[in-house]
């Protein structure tokens, strides 16, 4: 049980990330920009993971900001959206509510 619980919520990181991207994509700014630091997370390792996951399958893409070497822009490709949509659809992305319901 307490396996499944770590895999649900890693779902739900992933899918955390991606939704914010999903968000932004359908706005005037499809982008978002962050500072380096901030965006790979690496004093937070679920975090960096669950970025490197996403980058890795193609879920996302992370560009330097031109003449600024310190930020990094940040969008979800066609794949992401896909990912994110049929997750949705299907309740997989729901990782998070099926991780309280059993923890209640």
């Amino acid at each position: 049980m307490e396996r499944e619980i770590q895999i649900k919520q890693r779902i739900q990181e992933r899918y955390d990330i991606v939704e914010a991207l999903y968000s932004s994509w359908f706005t005037e700014n499809p982008t978002l920009v962050f500072p380096k630091e901030k965006f790979y997370q690496r004093e937070h390792i679920e975090k960096h993971r669950a970025i490197t996951y996403l980058l890795n399958k193609g879920y996302i893409v992370a560009n330097p900001v031109e003449n600024e070497p310190e930020m990094v822009e940040i969008s979800i490709t066609s794949d992401g959206i896909d990912f994110y949509e049929q997750g949705f659809l299907s309740g997989k992305g729901n990782g998070w509510s099926i991780v309280t319901e059993h923890s209640e």
